[in-house]
């Protein structure tokens, strides 16, 4: 199972699966880490393999939708191809959440995505799509074979600063639909 992320800056790269935090577990960073950077993400299931999938066909290839979070490790962040390579792979940072939702959910009123730092809010949106679904497995499918169980993510807006060694720990917290998706501890 691998992470296809189509970037803000409309790249494709690939986070390996042991980024994926599904569960909600508490991220307990390591010692070289001191600053943390994140991003929303609208993300869909792949259900059925495909390699150059066509725009016709896309919504025969994933099965539902989600809300999550990407963390990426500022200590990383250099501004190389390498660095940025390095800051997507750390384990533990890809919260997107199970269980995920039937695609009929876009576009409904009031279907927000809410995301908090210690009861702040971050970020409110409901700007994922089916269109943005499809295009980003058409897009992906250019670049990588996807296989059933990939998630396929879309950063919704670009990586913005989230909390520091020195701030201590913080609690990010998320719901779609009025639904808690996201709550997880970030711990320095």
């Amino acid at each position: 199972m691998n992470i296809p992320v189509i970037t803000a800056s409309g790249k494709v790269i690939v986070r390996p699966d042991t980024t994926w935090e599904r569960d909600n577990e508490d991220v307990y960073l390591p010692e070289f880490v001191n600053s943390l950077s994140w991003t929303p993400v609208f993300f869909a299931r792949v259900s059925k393999p495909g390699r150059s999938i066509g725009r016709a066909f896309a919504s025969r290839y994933y099965d539902g939708i989600g809300f999550g979070v990407l963390l990426y490790p500022d200590d990383l962040l250099d501004g190389s191809e390498e660095g940025f390579a390095c800051a997507s792979c750390l384990d533990k940072t890809s919260f997107l959440p199970f269980p995920i939702y039937n695609p009929v959910t876009l576009g409904v009123e009031g279907n927000e995505f809410v995301l908090q730092k210690d009861g702040v809010e971050l970020y409110r949106s409901s700007q994922g799509s089916r269109q943005m679904a499809e295009e980003a497995l058409v897009k992906a499918s250019s670049r990588c074979y996807l296989r059933v169980g990939d998630i396929v993510a879309v950063e919704l807006q670009p990586r913005q600063k989230l909390s520091t060694r020195t701030e201590g720990s913080v609690r990010v917290t998320g719901t779609w639909c009025e639904n808690p998706t996201v709550d997880f501890k970030i711990v320095f």
